[in-house]
């Protein structure tokens, strides 16, 4: 799941209260079950683990 941060969508009251209740669920759950990270850490760990081949698709 990817959540936009942008202060455009996330910076209203009842959109940030929402926010807060997701983080506050995914950091009940155990170390390892849920990834925090950035775009640029999903598209480099998608990249080692699935690297370009020329002449495929």
């Amino acid at each position: 799941m990817t959540i936009g941060l942008h202060c455009r969508i996330i910076g209203k009251p009842g959109r940030f209260q929402a926010l807060k209740r997701f983080v506050e669920y995914i950091s009940s759950k155990p170390a390892g079950q849920v990834w925090i990270t950035r775009r640029v850490d999903i598209a480099e760990h998608w990249r080692s683990k699935y690297p370009y081949q020329k002449g495929k698709r």
